[in-house]
């Protein structure tokens, strides 16, 4: 039998796994969870870890302890940004980003081009160490350039006002941020990491489809060629409602999908997405709102993503959203006691 790693590994290169693997994001763990009974229940440990440092060589960061949140304080030549954070269930939510008037455009553009990666391959190597055969560990990036002004810069709101009064400011910054990603191709590429994420948290309602296939793919593309010339393979963090651009994530260079969220909660089904992305793995996300169902509904539904997913050549599964608690064990368990009865898929 397979450890955990192996599986993982297994699944990821298209392989078919002795079972489904079933993994767990370790940072959603809550504080003083044990996970050991779930472990020896077959539970895997999915464990994201950077590769690199990001530093701003001309740019002072500060951060100010304000009205229960933190304030940072970005200074450069050019003038200074805010942003404001507040406590939230884990870690801190933006609650005011940097970009507030179009002259703050200018000022974040000096800083993504001043945007430097430092390698931190030890780092890596040491975490993939402590992981062992319980899991595996996967090298995490950061935001498409698109979808870091969204995130990152200007608030998904604002975002959608941007489009429309600054477009040209919301292009510009883009460009600059496409143009400094390519440094970070290269440092991971030349990592110890095998697998790749890259983005996600998509939404295609709010960018539109269109921009997903002409501003969020190029973007994997490049950094799927970089990563393919080395051995490694990329996937996406994609969670949302992906019915409109099926077509996209297939003729991209993704070699896996990862989140990926079937009803009741998203609007594609594992069928529909093994139909639609054939050669691309598939590492779902159980349905958050199921975790909350009585026993017989979680087996339910297991057994149904487990009959559309086929054989378990290239599929996964796992929890990449934060469960109540309460729930965790219960239907955690419930979820491996269905995949070890199906032998892992039909």
């Amino acid at each position: 039998m397979q450890n955990h790693r192996e599986a993982i590994e297994c699944a990821l290169s298209g392989g078919v796994p002795d079972l489904v693997p079933f993994t767990f994001y370790d940072g959603l763990f809550p504080p003083g969870f044990d996970p050991a009974p779930l472990q020896a229940k077959g539970l895997a440990i999915c464990a994201r870890r950077g590769v690199f440092n990001k530093v701003y060589p001309h740019v002072k960061i500060r951060d100010v302890k304000e009205n229960g949140g933190i304030r940072y304080v970005y200074e450069t030549p050019l003038g200074s940004v805010t942003s404001f954070s507040k406590a939230a269930a884990l870690g801190y939510a933006p609650v005011e980003h940097p970009i507030k008037k179009r002259d703050d455009y200018r000022v974040v553009k000096f800083i993504v081009e001043d945007g430097e990666y430092e390698p931190v391959y030890d780092f890596y190597l040491k975490e993939v160490e402590k992981i062992g055969q319980i899991g595996k560990v996967i090298a995490h990036s950061c935001y498409e350039p698109l979808m870091d002004i969204q995130v990152s810069w200007v608030g998904q709101e604002q975002f959608c006002y941007e489009l429309a009064d600054n477009p040209d400011a919301v292009m510009d910054l883009h460009e600059a941020l496409v143009r400094n990603h390519r440094k970070m191709y290269a440092v991971i590429a030349n990592s110890p990491a095998d697998y790749v994420l890259y983005g996600g948290n998509v939404v295609p309602e709010m960018l539109g489809p269109d921009r997903v296939r002409d501003m969020i793919a190029p973007c994997w593309n490049a950094f799927a060629d970089a990563l393919h010339e080395k051995g490694k393979k990329i996937g996406c963090h994609l969670d949302a409602n992906n019915k409109t651009i099926l077509d996209t994530v297939r003729r991209s260079k993704l070699d896996f999908v990862e989140a990926f969220t079937p009803p009741p909660d998203c609007n594609v089904s594992v069928k529909a997405a093994r139909k639609a992305w054939p050669g691309k793995r598939l590492w779902i996300n159980f349905p958050s709102s199921v975790h909350l169902r009585h026993d017989a509904a979680i087996r339910a539904a297991t057994e149904e993503i487990l009959k559309q997913a086929g054989d378990r050549k290239g599929f996964l599964m796992g929890v990449t959203e934060d469960i109540p608690r309460e729930h965790i064990d219960r239907s955690c368990s419930v979820i491996l006691e269905t995949i070890r009865a199906f032998g892992g898929g039909l």
